[in-house]
């Protein structure tokens, strides 16, 4: 089991990677999930990184991270998530990428329903996350898909940007 700050570094090393794709290719993005949580000021262990793409606006992305794929895309369906998404092995760090343009769902535990994931790439707020700056999801809008999830982890994130 690695270490936090070991951990922490395999992290910056791939969203420094994954986010020079994305900008040096000019195609939208935005991080969410736990690395989004930490980006406004979390402090638990985050074990990969998410994030959305436009697919049909990323081919060129999609093309030049082809090499690390390790599955997908593909439409994928849990209890939690209905979304077409890929996942990325870079240097032994997982990352998933979502398709934006595919109609994202997560299940809404709180109003037993489900619900689109609306991301709106043109308010991510441009902050710096393990010293890489990239697109977030704005805080308020991580806020409330993670208490609507509320899943353990959607809770203590919940927690922490409340208390910040």
């Amino acid at each position: 089991m690695q270490d936090h700050e070991s951990k922490d570094v395999d992290i910056a090393r791939a969203l420094t990677w994954i986010v020079g794709q994305f900008e040096s290719l000019s195609a939208p993005y935005q991080i969410v999930g736990g690395l989004a949580a930490r980006a406004w000021g979390g402090t638990r262990d985050v074990v990969d990184i998410d994030l959305y793409a436009p697919f049909d606006r990323a081919q060129s992305v999609l093309t030049a991270i082809s090499p690390y794929v390790v599955w997908g895309p593909e439409r994928y369906r849990s209890d939690c998530w209905d979304l077409t998404f890929l996942k990325l092995d870079f240097a032994g760090q997982r990352l998933e990428v979502g398709d934006s343009a595919s109609s994202p769902r997560f299940f809404n535990v709180v109003a037993g329903v489900w619900e689109d994931q609306v991301i709106d790439i043109e308010s991510s707020d441009r902050l710096n996350v393990l010293g890489t700056t990239c697109c977030v999801i704005p805080k308020a809008e991580l806020i409330r898909y993670k208490r609507a999830l509320d899943r353990p982890v959607d809770r203590l994130d919940v927690a922490q940007l409340e208390g910040i």
